[in-house]
Order: C-alpha cells, then structure tokens, then sequence
C-alpha cells in the first residue's frame, strides 16, 4: 500500500501551477482505476481505498491538490554507499554521505555548502532517500536505485512502485541469512532508521501548516521522506517480530517510534479547506506523528462533515456552531429520516425555509407527528426504582412505554447518539415519526444479522430524548434516571450507534475505510458516549449502505495489520483504543461473574486517554459522566449547580467534584490512581494534596514521551489527602556548586552531568507554553530535583517533572512541583566537551551536580503551598475532621505516622 504513496504525496516539476497539479492527479488517477477495472493501483494499494477511491476523487469538490509522483532532485547514479561493494557494510559511510557531497550538516540544524555545486534539496533527496533505500536493500541481490526512479533526469520523478516487490524479498533474505547476519544487519538499520527519522523529525516535519521546517527543502520532498522512512520502519519492526529479534536497546517494537512527523504539505491543505483547528490537532497526536495516516484519512473524509463553519475553531476548542434558532429559542436541529426524499436526513431548520412549519419536501411520512412520552408516566417507573423501555410497531404506527424491573428480565437494545446531531429535543420527550421508523428498520435489521430471521414482535428499545424526562419539575427523578445508565447500558443485548456524519456516507470496503470514519465522527468526540461505549456488550455503527458490527469490523484487522507495507490498519484503529476496546470483554466477563466490577490502574489510564480529546456542553458534567462510567454513585456529582458558567465560582466548583472523583478512589482498597498521571499536561488542582492532578481530563493535549500512564504501577501509589500523591520514581536530586537557585528563572534551560567524569550531561526545559523556569521563592528556600517517568532517558526528550524537596520522612520526599519540563540526555560531543570545561571553569550556569535516585525512590508529590483557611489548618485540627480521622493510637504516635494510616486508607 505504501509503494505509491511517495507518488502520490510528491510534487511536480517546481514551475507547475496548482491546476496543472491538480489536473495531472485527477487524469492520472482516472486512468489508473478505469484501465484495469479493479482497484489494484499502487496508490489504491498504498492507501487501502477501495469502494469508495474513484467517488471521492471524481467529485469536484473533493478533489486532491497533490500530484501522484514526487520531483526527482539529486542524481541517483552518484556512488550507493550502502550498496553491496564488499562483505562490510558501509554504515559509516551513511552518516558521512553529506560531507562528500559537499556540505556540512549538524544535528542542531544548521547547515553549510562547503564545497561543489550541490543544492540542499540535491543533498537531503541523495542521503535521507536513495541512500536509506540502499542501506536498507543493498544487501539483496537484485538491488538497483533504478527501480525507484521513472523517466529521465531532467523530468523524472521517484516511484515506490516496486517497493512491495523488496520488502517481500528482504524477509525472505533474513529468513535464510545465518543468524549472526541478519542480527548485524537489523541492528544496522535500525541505526540508519532512526538517525533519518530524526533529521526529519527535527528538521523537515512542522506542528502546524503555518510553520516552516528548519531546512528550506521542497515540501513534496519532505512528505515523500516521511512515508518512505514510516515504511521502513513499520517493515522493520514486523520483520524483528516475524524473526523473534529482540534486543534491549537496539531494536523498537513500539508503534509510536514510527511516525516521521507531518508535512506542511497535508497540514496546509487540511487548513485550506476548513478542517476543525482542533480536529486537525487531535489526529496528529492520535496518529503519533504518521503522515501515512493524515494523509490516508484526508482522501475518504466523510461528506458528513460538508457544510460545517469551523473558521472560529482553536487546537482546543471546537466552535463549529451546533445550536440554530428554531421558532426563536435556540435548540438542536430535530432530524426527520424521510426514505422518500432525494436527501436521507432533513432537518426542520432546513424545510422551515421553504415555508413549511411542520413537514419536509417530498417528506412522505407523517412528518408532523411527535410521538411523547409524558414525563409524568417516566417520573413514576423510575421513583418505583425500574427502567422505561419503549417499543414501536412501525406497521400500526403503534407507540408505547414497557416497564422493567432491576431484574432486567427483558430483552432490549440501545440507541445512543450526539444530541446535537438532531436526535434530541428541548422541549420534551419527543421525536419526530419518521426517526421511531427509521429506528424500527433497524432493529429489524440487527435482529436479522444476529438471528438469521427476523423477530415475531417488535424489539424493546431504551433511548434517552424518550426515556429521560427533560422537564424542570423533574429533576430528582432525572438525577435517578442518569444513576441507572450504568446498569441500563451494561445489561443491554446490543447498542446501535447513530452519528450523522456515518449515516450519510458509505462504510466502505475492508477495515482501515471504516475504521478511520469511525475514529473521525463526532459520536467519538463526546464525553457521555464513551461510557455508551464502553459499557455496551455489541455496537452496531450506522452508515448510508450498513449496519457494521463492530466484532465482524474487528475480525479483518489481523488480515490487514500483517502487511509489511502498510501501516494504515493500525492507524486506524485508533477508534478501538477510543472506546476501550482491548478491555471491554474484561469489565463484562467481571460484570457477569460478580454483578459488579471495580476500577484498576490500568482501566483509569485507558480512560484518561480516551477522554482528553472529548468533550462536553457544560464542564460541570464532566465529573458526572466519569462516575457514571466508573460506576460509582452520581448523587453528589449530579446536583444542581448554582453559580453561572464560566464565573470562577462555576470552576470551583468543577474543581470540588474532581477532588471528590479522585478521593473516591483514593477510598477504594487498591487505590486505582496511576502514578504516570503526575506527568500529565495541563492546570492542575490547587487543593492541598491534590495539585498533582490535573483539573480537567478533557485536556486536549497529545501524549508525551514516554507515555505517562503507560508506566508500569507497582502497586504503592497511595493519595494522603493533605500531602499528595505517594508514587515510586527514578530522579536526580541537583546539587547547588555556587549559582544561585533562584537565578533559574533567567534561564530557558539548565544542564547537570550525573558524575566527576562529567561524560554524561541531561538538558532540562520547561514544557509549558513559558520559554524560562518561573519565579518562584522556592528555587531559593527549598533543594531541588528532578522526577523523571523511567532510567535511562532513551528518546530524544522525554516528560519529567522539577520540583521543590519541602521535607523528607524516611524514604519519602515530599516535593512540590515546580515545572512540568523535557529532559533530553545530550549526546552531541561538542556540546558535551563545551558543557565539561565551563563546569570546571566555574561558569555559574553550569554548577549543578546530579545526583541519581533509583527507581524505588518515594516521592509524596503535592502542587504548589496555597493560603487559604483550609490548608493552613494544624495537623491537629486536620485529625479533628471526622471523615479522615485514624484509629486511636499511642500518645507518642507521630505526625507522619498518622499520615502512613492515611495513605494506606
């Protein structure tokens, strides 16, 4: 699939306009599909498009601005080092490839033609392109860089065409190569791999379409160097793991180590024609830096997502505006499904315009009847402690409510969806006729793909816009209704799922077009349906032409995640990480066995990063959602808030339910808190004990290196509710050899070596948006230290938290956190040796020594001291607070002993 992808995403000859692009792509691709009559294309191969490929490219209005080949710059007929010229490889021969060339490249970015003609888009192509490729494949037999070059040197272009053909050949090669052979060969070009992927990662990928990359090279060069190079590496990693190579430190199985960065190229075109500002940023922290997968998703984006304004959108916040003014209040577009119109959905702000107050064009169902529930008839099931399903009889056009016991001895599916997709109401528990039909025809369906036949008698059904009563004189019973939702969702025979964008565009065929649909529709971007999904036994995802089970989805993945040129299946399946897909089956088995099931670690980890790219209408619900989710009681956290949002009273508020969350799990008798949320971005709490945490899960922020809640937990986190989070993490404690701590502030970075030999140097700098360390009283009054996520510090900066050391107990210190920073460990020579002699010279930005912690070293971490009447209770008035307070003890029993009851509570 990859093989045609560097066709694809490259350029044309410089002096060609956007037209000519776009027509050269459009004449290409139409004569690749239409001659052969399948879709067997490089670039159809490359992407796995397959239904859908030829709709979307002939549709003017989503036509590519790219061309299918990238300009060729550089002779490839100069000397391939990496070739076989004799039995030694040639690996230093990549690494000095520049210099004879004629230029000098630092790894800092800075470049410079000392010698010949070479232009810097000549030298990049020759070294980071032809010269991996002959790194890579020089081995073989049959290896020549004409393969990948069509037409001539003046008008030729790169192809990947025949790039299946080698990688098929290179594991056949490894497979029969003596075993000492092919472990010196996958060492050497991991060493290539990852030296390109870092000059390409530093120097030609961008965050933003607005940005320019260190090295002033042509864009369609730099998108052709990031998919060849995720190629290689996805190759590579499948061929250690086929061949069962693995060695510590010299080989990477780690899916996030293969993305090369991303292009201006894409990232412009994406800005250009209106993507969400947030969307955009959360596919490329989804998509751990493949340009293989931006790319990917921007050719079978859903015509769901026509004729949305985001231009008022930020990286993190989505304004698309998801309220009109109907019959002068503001509310959702309440959808009507009419089968018989020329458009599947109409919505009432649609054919309002067209002068009719209750009914569609063309609408040939009773499009003016809502079917109600009357809140009254819901209010009494659910104060009698059971559930209203409801059933439709499409034929009798027949509406009516069915109770249900806690015995859940009925047999019932969900229908879960965005409100703001048109399925809710204001105004009460209605829908309009057409959507109960369009319900019914569903279920009909699902019953036939699970049965075989269809049902004798119409399926029961629980939908919340009918089910929850929405009226103000109900509010107890809806704060009720929400704390069954975790029961109602696990005890479900199957979940459909209702997203507008889905439904009105095709599935498409195999498992990365689907996949990738699912992961970009707005259903996966809401908070309340995350624990829909999590919860619920068997989805069921809705398109135009299907109704896709999500097992049966699941089931292609392996078939398509083995090939060794694409890695677009397991980009995909982001969506499956989204909803918790590889823990699921646990949290059901458990919920079978036992009734019930508790949280662990792992599960809140999971949960974190599936939620901090949703979110939700009204921040107060957050905590809401979560418990429900978590399956702990709603009660406190469903009540009614007085202060308006957006006052600081509002966040208050929202602040006081997170410290509830948190101390109730701090509660259970395995705290279930994982460590690595220390090291997670954003504001955090400014409650004594609880500043390590963030305030908001929905953080919107793309996870760090290494991954902080991906750390392994021993099994010792304990939340003390006074004085932080206990957790066990290497560090460094820095010792002051003559600058004064405070002048830290002035700097944007500090650097330490670890012993006298002063042969290893770590880099530290702030992660936040400030470009200097903070002012704070506490650099001066307090030592200070470094807790870094795990030892050594491999990739090429990884998150770590500075901190003050206010008190040490035992083998505990208590620490407050400075800095969120990068600590990178410096492995350029020179800087090396510049960093050695100013540290014996005395310079005072370079007198700190660091001391290593081992990884078993006790840190209670705790956010900055605050002033208020509640922190600077005494410890004994904090003991004199009856919901913490410990069993009796001796008269001599010290402080911290109480606190060691505290955590172990």
């Amino acid at each position: 699939m990859i093989a045609q992808t560097v066709e694809f995403l490259g350029g044309v000859p410089v002096q060609a306009s956007g037209a000519q692009v776009l027509r050269r792509w459009n004449s290409r691709m139409s004569r690749c599909v239409n001659s052969s009559g399948v879709e067997n294309t490089a670039l159809d191969w490359l992407l796995q498009i397959r239904g859908n490929m030829y709709e979307h490219l002939s549709d003017e209005n989503n036509e590519l601005a790219f061309s299918d080949k990238a300009t060729l710059y550089c002779d490839p007929s100069e000397p391939s080092f990496g070739a076989r010229q004799s039995k030694e490889s040639k690996l230093c021969d990549f690494f000095n490839l520049p210099k004879m060339l004629g230029w000098n490249i630092q790894e800092d970015g800075a470049r410079r033609m000392v010698s010949g003609t070479a232009t810097l888009d000549h030298v990049i192509q020759r070294w980071l392109y032809f010269e991996v490729l002959a790194q890579v494949f020089g081995h073989l037999p049959d290896y020549k860089w004409q393969d990948f070059v069509k037409g001539s040197r003046e008008d030729g272009y790169i192809s990947t065409s025949n790039l299946p053909g080698y990688l098929e050949r290179w594991l056949d090669s490894e497979k029969k190569s003596k075993a000492n052979e092919t472990k010196s060969r996958l060492i050497r070009i991991q060493q290539v791999l990852d030296k390109a992927r870092f000059y390409v990662l530093q120097h030609c990928a961008v965050s933003s379409g607005k940005e320019k990359p260190t090295w002033e090279i042509k864009d369609d060069l730099a998108l052709s160097l990031m998919i060849l190079g995720e190629t290689l590496t996805r190759a590579l990693s499948l061929i250690q793991k086929k061949l069962g190579f693995r060695i510590e430190g010299w080989c990477s199985h780690d899916l996030r180590s293969q993305g090369w960065g991303y292009s201006k190229l894409i990232l412009q075109r994406l800005n250009e024609e209106g993507w969400c500002a947030k969307a955009i940023r959360m596919l490329q922290a989804l998509l751990r830096g493949n340009s293989i997968g931006l790319v990917y998703l921007y050719t079978i984006r859903s015509s769901g997502s026509r004729g949305r304004d985001h231009s008022q959108c930020t990286a993190t916040e989505c304004k698309e505006v998801e309220f009109r003014q109907i019959q002068g209040r503001p509310g959702p577009t309440q959808y009507h499904y009419c089968e018989n119109t020329t458009s599947d959905f109409c919505s009432e702000a649609d054919y309002t315009r067209h002068g009719q107050a209750q009914k569609p064009p063309n609408c040939k169902t009773d499009a003016d009847a809502h079917p109600t529930v009357h809140g009254q008839k819901l209010a009494e099931i659910i104060n009698r402690g059971n559930i209203p399903l409801l059933q439709y009889h499409r034929g009798k056009r027949d509406f009516q409510v069915v109770e249900m016991d806690q015995s859940f001895d009925k047999s019932y599916a969900i229908f879960s969806h965005v409100w703001t997709d048109g399925f809710g109401h204001l105004e009460g528990n209605k829908t309009n006729i057409c959507v109960l039909d369009m319900f019914s025809r569903m279920l009909e369906k699902v019953t036939v793909l699970r049965t075989g036949k269809q049902s004798a008698q119409p399926e029961l059904f629980w939908f919340d816009t009918l089910a929850i009563p929405v009226e103000d004189r109900y509010v107890v019973e809806r704060r009720k209704a929400i704390k069954q939702m975790h029961d109602i969702y696990t005890y479900a025979k199957y979940t459909i799922v209702l997203d507008l964008s889905l439904m009105r565009t095709t599935a498409g065929r195999g498992y990365s077009n689907p996949a990738m649909k699912i992961t970009m529709c707005r259903w996966m971007k809401r908070l309340w349906t995350l624990q829909e999904a999590v919860l619920s036994k068997n989805l069921y995802f809705c398109f135009s032409d299907r109704l896709y089970p999500m097992s049966q989805l699941e089931d292609m993945f392996l078939d398509e995640d083995s090939e060794l040129q694409s890695s677009i299946p397991s980009l995909a399946r982001t969506y499956y990480a989204g909803i918790l897909g590889e823990i699921r089956p646990k949290i059901h088995e458990e919920f079978r066995k036992n009734q019930g099931w508790t949280a662990q670690s792992e599960f809140l980890a999971l949960v974190w990063k599936a939620t901090q790219w949703r979110s939700t209408a009204h921040p107060i619900h957050e905590t809401l959602s979560l418990a429900t989710l978590l399956n702990l009681d709603t009660d406190f956290f469903a009540n009614d808030v007085k202060p308006k949002e957006g006052t600081d009273e509002y966040q208050q508020e929202c602040d006081d339910r997170m410290v509830e969350l948190l101390s109730r799990f701090a509660a259970m008798s395995s705290c279930p808190i994982p460590p690595g949320m220390i090291f997670l971005p954003g504001p955090r709490l400014t409650k004594r004990g609880f500043g390590w945490a963030p305030r908001s899960w929905l953080s919107s922020h793309e996870i760090d290196s290494p991954d902080p809640l991906s750390l392994p937990d021993q099994g010792n986190t304990r939340l003390n509710l006074t004085q932080g989070l206990e957790v066990q993490f290497p560090g460094f404690l820095l010792h002051d050899l003559g600058v004064e701590k405070n002048e830290f502030s002035m700097h944007e970075e500090i650097y330490f070596p670890t012993d006298s030999t002063l042969l290893e140097w770590y880099r530290v700098q702030p992660a936040q948006e400030t470009t200097h360390f903070p002012e704070d009283q506490r650099l001066s009054s307090h030592d200070l230290a470094i807790i870094v996520p795990r030892m050594p510090v491999v990739d090429i900066r990884e998150t770590a938290l500075f901190v003050a050391v206010k008190k040490v107990f035992g083998e505990i210190r208590q620490v407050e956190i400075l800095n969120r920073v990068w600590i990178s460990r410096e492995e350029e020579p020179g800087t090396v040796h510049d960093w050695s002699n100013r540290h014996r010279e005395g310079h005072p930005d370079a007198m700190s020594a660091g001391e290593r912690l081992p990884p078993t070293t006790k840190w209670c971490v705790d956010g900055p001291s605050h002033p208020d009447p509640e922190i600077r209770k005494t410890k004994e008035e904090i003991f004199d607070d009856e919901e913490i307070k410990p069993p009796k003890t001796s008269q001599t029993a010290t402080f911290w002993s109480k606190m060691k009851w505290l955590v172990s509570h």
